[in-house]
């Protein structure tokens, strides 16, 4: 048995050796410029050729790469580059030539060895791609702009009943990594790169809204679309106020959420109030939101922080249910005092914006109303001698304007019944006299 075991090895021995010899005897053709066996060039044979051998078989027996395509995927997106749109095309000696110096790398012995795998497994090497740099860095700005996306936020609107909206996600592409990436990749001859960007989360979930499921409080309020500066930034703010959450507990800030209004903010030109009168500002209309918001959080029965009315009544409200916001000085604020977030949505539509405030569910069978009492204070008429008028004649300067006192309350109602009255504003304008300049007919029997 041991003299049979030593006579095997002795076989294997030899056997081993003659492969090790016929592999080196192989490598040693190198000189002849042909590429070794084992190497096909995208599934082509190409061993026993010379470069340009192999580079002639390729051309003849594979498509143009014009007919093929490119792919690019990131975040469950697809994209497909045509390669006839950016001129590309084989490199068919470039790619014979590495396979001649394939196994030329490192050492006798490393070289030896990859010509023993070659013969263990074949290998099939990619046939590289020659490309337009410029017109594939078209194809990746083309890509940008179509998955760019801002995140969406979870939304809540109003049908038959409250229905949440799911959030989305959002994607910034990575433009000069997956740039680079694809020019790598079509250099070695794939066509499939990864792409480099970022998932944008949304700030509102659908989980954040989840205990949300009523109208708290709504109002509407109307303006002259013909104003067309006026009209704009009444639809920007609305945008911006759109949306809101408010957590247990928050003050909500509308100075804070709209943030300054500038003309490099997208706001124009339009009357607003300013020392009692009416002039131009940037930003004019912002008040209209501030009004139809405030009007909303009192009907939703939430507790207002902080309001300043106008000097003058405005034309969209009914007397002393306006509010006014200026610079950083003047705001309107409301707190959230129940123990489930609210949802502002803001939306204009025509010659209208509607404010909803959304919430959990209150007291069933309760609803506010607002009720006002007004008092009309009528002018006085003064009478002025006024002799560089006609003898005899009058003339008013001043018709004279009423004042009015008024006072607004928030009534809540249980099953039909006012179960709270609380004052909630109360205003007073003072009238303004009724000025006459006369010059009367002197008495004849002065005369």
């Amino acid at each position: 048995m041991v003299k049979k075991a030593v006579f095997l090895s002795l076989i294997l021995l030899l056997q081993s050796g003659a492969g090790i010899f016929g592999s080196a005897a192989i490598l040693n053709t190198r000189s002849s410029g042909l590429i070794q066996q084992g190497l096909t060039i995208k599934g082509v044979p190409v061993w026993g050729l010379r470069p340009d051998q192999a580079a002639q078989k390729l051309e003849n027996e594979l498509p143009s790469p014009a007919e093929g395509a490119f792919i690019i995927e990131d975040a469950g997106k697809s994209y497909t580059i045509i390669l006839s749109d950016i001129d590309a095309k084989y490199e068919y000696l470039s790619t014979a030539n590495d396979a001649l110096a394939y196994i030329n790398k490192g050492n006798y012995l490393n070289r030896l060895i990859s010509v023993l795998r070659l013969r263990a497994a074949p290998a099939d090497l990619a046939l590289k791609i020659a490309f337009s740099d410029e017109k594939l860095e078209e194809r990746i700005k083309t890509l940008q702009n179509e998955w760019d996306t801002p995140p969406q936020d979870a939304a809540v609107t109003m049908s038959d009943k409250v229905i949440i909206i799911p959030e989305k996600a959002g994607y910034r592409l990575d433009l000069e990594k997956t740039l680079e990436q694809t020019r790598q990749e079509l250099g070695r001859g794939n066509l499939y790169a990864a792409a480099f960007g970022q998932i944008l989360k949304p700030n509102i979930t659908s989980v954040d809204l989840e205990k949300i499921n009523t109208l708290l409080g709504e109002y509407t309020t109307v303006f002259d679309v013909n104003a067309t500066n006026r009209s704009h930034n009444i639809a920007l703010a609305s945008a911006t106020v759109n949306g809101s959450l408010i957590r247990p507990g928050e003050i909500f800030s509308l100075n804070k959420r709209l943030g300054p209004r500038l003309a490099e903010r997208g706001y124009l030109m339009a009357p607003v109030f300013i020392d009692d009168s009416l002039a131009l500002d940037i930003g004019g209309g912002i008040c209209q939101v501030a009004t139809t918001l405030y009007n909303a959080v009192i009907f939703a029965d939430l507790p207002v922080e902080e309001r300043y009315s106008h000097p003058q009544p405005v034309n969209y409200a009914p007397p002393d249910r306006d509010a006014t916001i200026a610079g950083d000085y003047l705001d309107f604020k409301f707190s959230n005092n129940m123990n489930t977030p609210l949802y502002i949505s803001s939306l204009v539509e025509g010659g209208t914006i509607t404010m909803r405030i959304f919430g959990g569910e209150k007291n069933r069978g309760s609803m506010v109303r607002i009720t006002s009492e007004k008092v009309v204070i009528d002018p006085r008429t003064v009478i002025i001698q006024d002799n560089t008028l006609p003898e005899g004649e009058t003339r008013i300067i001043n018709p004279g304007k009423p004042g009015y006192e008024t006072r607004v309350y928030q009534e809540v109602v249980v099953d039909g019944k006012v179960n709270s009255k609380t004052l909630i504003s109360s205003d007073f304008s003072k009238p303004e006299d009724k000025i006459i300049h006369m010059n009367p007919m002197p008495n004849k029997e002065e005369k």
